[in-house]
């Protein structure tokens, strides 16, 4: 009974074709971690390294007491242990909060080819099903939790006791007299999970004791539905995407049926890890779309996204996208790179580019403060910029954003846009070029 989860061979089987190069265990402490742990190092024949993380939410009287738990344990089996330490916001669901910010700090840890092993198992796979259900989801949300994911980061999120029961391991651990902690939390029914767990589950047990394998044979199949279904999302979303990042083409959308918008509207989200709508919110999202009205201030929100149309283009932003940038900052020549807040500003010589060196001399970076007028390069004397940004179709959100740059007090380049008409480096004289990167619209501009 020593693989009384599985054999080795069955543990590998989904990662046959990965470059694999560390193993690494999200540990809270709980039963199905701590048997993952053993099995991990006790069990299988690996030479690869061997790493955990625990996650302290500081969310239970007792947490600094777990942290405490699994650092004694991986100490006792020889594994290094990393802590994440993290202060839940206040607002919002305090299940979803933890869950996001408990991946964050387990992947702070992870680099490409590593390997991160959750005990989710086949009761939680069920669980997550029937919350599905009683929130209306479609196939994407009935799929449930993947067997294995690889993020754009070349790492794998592997899930092996996907099809184990709990009760089995619960058992794996009393053979091997594991000790670990229990989270009284898990009792607190105020918690859908919990709830489901405590109150329903028992009754829909009873009348169907196989009733988690088949919620899992149906998670199964709608995760079969999506992969096969995915290529044609892809092709529909690539069709309807505009130059600009985070933005859509609104003329292609209003093509498509309300189902098939809604679908490449889910799947454009989902690939900026951007929560989902609602039901109710995304009708909201598909009247914006159809209306095709041109008034900027047209948006739908929920959680931290915002949905905007300018110009027959729809935009998807966080909160903080569309607060405006204010204060002046110093620039000093012999400084390549000034940081803003989350913008970072940088200069670079080029041969004929740019701003002529001979007018860059110390710089002071401003933002928009209304009546502002530009000589742009290409233009016959200056202009409101107001026009200019009109012209160069800037969304009005991110007008007051955008670095403006001031030489002895003039406005001599428009970050990322346009640099001043009177101070171009000529073909064969030294130029200074300027990125912003968090700008989307960055130009090499001569």
């Amino acid at each position: 009974m020593a693989n009384v989860l599985f054999n080795n061979e069955a543990f590998l089987a989904p990662l046959k074709d990965k470059a694999i190069h560390r193993w690494c265990v999200a540990l809270s402490g709980g039963v199905d971690s701590v048997a993952l742990l053993h099995f991990l190092r006790h069990t299988l024949k690996t030479s690869l390294p061997i790493i955990a993380v625990h996650v302290n939410h500081h969310l239970q009287p007792q947490a600094d007491a777990w942290q405490a738990f699994c650092a004694d344990l991986c100490r006792r089996w020889d594994v290094t242990l990393y802590v994440g330490d993290v202060q839940l916001p206040k607002g919002g669901s305090i299940e979803a909060n933890a869950r996001r910010l408990r991946y964050e700090a387990i992947f702070s840890h992870l680099t490409a080819g590593d390997v991160l092993l959750t005990a989710h198992h086949e009761d939680d796979q069920a669980e997550t099903v029937l919350l599905q259900l009683l929130r209306g989801a479609g196939p994407k949300g009935l799929a449930a939790m993947p067997l294995q994911v690889e993020t754009k980061t070349e790492i794998i999120h592997y899930r092996p006791f996907l099809t184990v029961t709990r009760a089995t391991i619960e058992a794996y651990a009393e053979l091997h007299q594991l000790e670990h902690i229990n989270d009284l939390s898990n009792d607190d029914i105020h918690y859908d999970r919990n709830y489901l767990r405590q109150l329903v589950i028992p009754v829909l047990r009873q009348r169907w004791p196989s009733y988690a394998r088949t919620l899992a044979r149906s998670a199964n199949l709608s995760a079969q539905l999506i992969q096969w279904a995915e290529p044609l999302w892809q092709e529909i979303l690539a069709d309807c995407r505009a130059e600009q990042k985070n933005c859509l083409d609104q003329t292609k959308l209003t093509t498509l049926s309300p189902y098939e918008c809604s679908a490449v509207l889910r799947l454009w989200l989902e690939e900026q890890s951007l929560a989902l709508p609602t039901e109710a919110q995304m009708q909201q999202v598909l009247h914006l779309v159809y209306q095709q009205g041109h008034d900027h201030h047209t948006q739908v929100k929920w959680h931290n996204v915002v949905l905007r149309a300018y110009h027959n283009h729809l935009y998807a932003l966080s909160p903080l996208d569309i607060v405006p940038r204010s204060g002046e900052f110093q620039w000093p020549q012999d400084e390549e790179r000034l940081h803003i807040d989350d913008m970072v500003l940088r200069r670079e010589t080029v041969l004929g580019l740019g701003l002529a060196a001979a007018h860059v001399t110390d710089c002071e970076v401003r933002f928009r403060n209304q009546g502002e007028r530009f000589h742009a390069a290409g233009r016959v004397g200056s202009h409101p910029l107001k026009k200019l940004f009109q012209e160069w179709d800037v969304p009005p959100w991110q007008r007051s954003r955008i670095p403006l740059l001031y030489v002895q007090d003039e406005l001599v380049a428009v970050v990322g846009y346009a640099y001043h008409a009177g101070k171009l480096a000529a073909a064969d004289e030294i130029g200074v070029v300027f990125y912003c990167e968090s700008i989307d619209t960055i130009k090499n501009i001569r």
